[in-house]
Order: structure tokens, then C-alpha cells, then sequence
């Protein structure tokens, strides 16, 4: 198996702590572009005057850094290289080590419809669809993530490496009509920091099955949801007896 040093990974003397996320002015036709700012609490381990971080497809408009609470810091360069899907952050006046540096970035993505990244998917409506649905064609548009193996780097900068791991707070403007979900907590009902390590979230025309676990977690049975486009809940029922099942299988085997 190669050690990390035989490839080409970020550095790990700037070390990401929690991302907090927020997408908004999103397009539901032509480019179907979106804007999002990312704020990337950090751990600097070493002075450094750049700060490399994943991207691709994304363009980025401004980035910062703040040192714990200090006057944040404008990146004087900002460079891509396509092939590494990286982009460089330059400054001005050297980094110092820390844990409470911020680093903030503003960019604009696409929702491909490459099934990578944060990309939109066709269907057919089962019922009659709410009246925010985005449509392409004759064809309703749903849209959600896939980030393995290395593909959140397309939906937002971060660094998109599996030793890098991370929090995340996610937050989406979307119709009222429709429904956003996301496997990490609801903000305001469960902290968001507990060392949640992976992203996902997905967006549309959606309802779901819910049960809960036989065991208790904190004291209480979980919530265990299946999600499907309005009028196929039904058809989650067997799948969501298996999820709420494996979930307490795992738990006592981990």
C-alpha cells in the first residue's frame, strides 16, 4: 500500500476544524448556477504565507483570513491548477500558527447534471408536484450531492482529502415548497460540532417513511427517515425497516 508520501496530497500544517456552508441565489434553469460562502475554522500548524485547498469547477471570488478574531486578511493571489484540482491562497503577511484561524471564501458553483459534486436529476412526478419544482423539458428536476471519492470539491472549496476530516453547518435557500434535507444535525435541535465526518444534502419535491431504533441513543429511540419524490413514500417501507435495523447492528458491533 502507498505511505502518503508517495502521493500527492495536501500538507497536513493547516488542518480544517468545522465548515460552515451557505448556498443561496440559486438558478433553476440555464447554467443552473449557484452562489455559497464558506467560512473553514482551521488549525495552522506551521507559518505559512499560502494556504492550498481543493477545487474544481468552482470560481472563486474573494478569500480571507482572520487569525483569532483579528482583522481579516485579503488573499493577494489566488491561482488555480486544474490538473491537481487545487487552488492557492497567497498573503500578504505570514500566517502564524494557531487553532483559531478562519479562513472565508466566496465562489460560485454549477448543479451539474454529471452525478457528481451537487448535481440535479430527472423524473417523473407520481402526483401532482409542488409548485416550485424546477423542470428541464418535459422532465422535474431534483438535486443532491455525491461527494466520494473526491468529488465534494466540485460543490464547494474544501479539502477534499479523507485524512482532512471535519464539522460541518450547511445552510440552502430554496422554494418553501419543497424540502431540504442534509445527514448532518438540524440547527437549533442538536449541535452540529459532534465530529460528524462526512456531507451530503439533497433538495426537492420530497416526503418520507420514518421509524424508530429498538435501542436508545442518548437516552432516547432516533429517528430513522427513507426520503422519495411526493407520492412513492410507500415504496421505502421495506427499505426503511432495514435501515433503522442496521443502524442498531452497527452500533453494537463498532
Amino acid at each position: 500500500m502507498a505511505s502518503a508520501t508517495d502521493r500527492d496530497i495536501l500538507s497536513d500544517s493547516v488542518k480544517p476544524i468545522n465548515y460552515e456552508i451557505s448556498l443561496y441565489d440559486l438558478e433553476y434553469e440555464g447554467e443552473f448556477a449557484y452562489k455559497g460562502t464558506v467560512e473553514i475554522e482551521l488549525e495552522v500548524k506551521s507559518p505559512t504565507k499560502d494556504i492550498v485547498i481543493n477545487a474544481h469547477q468552482l470560481k472563486i471570488q474573494d478569500a480571507g483570513v482572520s487569525i483569532e478574531g483579528a482583522e481579516t486578511q485579503k488573499a493577494t493571489n489566488i491561482s488555480y491548477d486544474k490538473v491537481s484540482r487545487r487552488a492557492t491562497f497567497g498573503f500578504a503577511q505570514e500566517i502564524s500558527p494557531s487553532k483559531e484561524v478562519v479562513l472565508g471564501i466566496e465562489f460560485t458553483g454549477i448543479m451539474n447534471n454529471n452525478m457528481a459534486g451537487f448535481y440535479r436529476s430527472k423524473y417523473k412526478p407520481a402526483v401532482e408536484p409542488s409548485r416550485s419544482v424546477p423542470k428541464e423539458g418535459d422532465n422535474h428536476l431534483m438535486f443532491s450531492t455525491q461527494f466520494e471519492s473526491c468529488s465534494a470539491r466540485e460543490a464547494f472549496p474544501c479539502f477534499d482529502e479523507p485524512n482532512l476530516k471535519a464539522s460541518f453547518d450547511f445552510s440552502i435557500e430554496i422554494p418553501e415548497d419543497l424540502v431540504a434535507l442534509s445527514n448532518m444535525p438540524e440547527k437549533g435541535v442538536k449541535d452540529s460540532k459532534e465530529g460528524l465526518k462526512l456531507l451530503a444534502w439533497a433538495f426537492g419535491d420530497l416526503e418520507y417513511v420514518e421509524e424508530f431504533t429498538k435501542r436508545k441513543y442518548d437516552g432516547k429511540p432516533m429517528p430513522v427517515r427513507v426520503y422519495t419524490t411526493k407520492g412513492l413514500k410507500e415504496q421505502a417501507r421495506f427499505g426503511l425497516k432495514n435501515a433503522y435495523e442496521v443502524v442498531d447492528y452497527f452500533s453494537e458491533v463498532r
